[in-house]
């Protein structure tokens, strides 16, 4: 099982590389949340190739939740995330995007912040072909 897990995020990665890597593409996460409960909150990051040549990025999301951080910095263990990725069933087949220069993909998530998170401020973010990209914040 490990083994088939590994030989997936393989082939994952090969999808997201291309001759102009990540280094040329921009990433811009954004979060809204209701302020009434339930907090639902719908995150969009929005994936630019800002480089000069066309690019693949994989478009599968599955097993990448919202997540929740008690600092700004978004590291350690998350608070909350939308869902427990050990829980999903995702299927192995790579889903890519083709982006020439200029060009722009948006990847959108969704969840719902449960009522016993405690009050205090937490700090969102989204793994998107292999990069935590910050989304906002939000006070509980």
């Amino acid at each position: 099982m490990t083994r088939s897990v590994g030989m997936l995020f393989l082939t994952l990665a090969m999808a997201c590389s291309s001759s102009t890597g990540l280094h040329h593409l921009s990433f811009e996460g954004k979060s809204t949340v209701s302020p009434t409960t339930p907090m639902d909150v719908r995150t969009v990051v929005t994936v630019r190739n800002i480089g000069d040549k066309t690019t693949q990025i994989s478009t599968n999301t599955c097993g990448q939740p919202i997540r929740a951080f008690a600092t700004p910095a978004r590291d350690g263990t998350p608070v909350w995330q939308s869902y427990d990725p050990a829980t999903v069933n995702c299927a192995a087949i790579a889903t890519v995007a083709t982006l020439a220069p200029g060009d722009y993909y948006d990847f959108v998530a969704t969840g719902t912040i449960p009522n016993s998170l405690p009050s205090g401020v937490y700090y969102l973010a989204i793994n998107i072909n292999g990069k935590l990209v910050a989304a906002g914040q939000f006070s509980k």
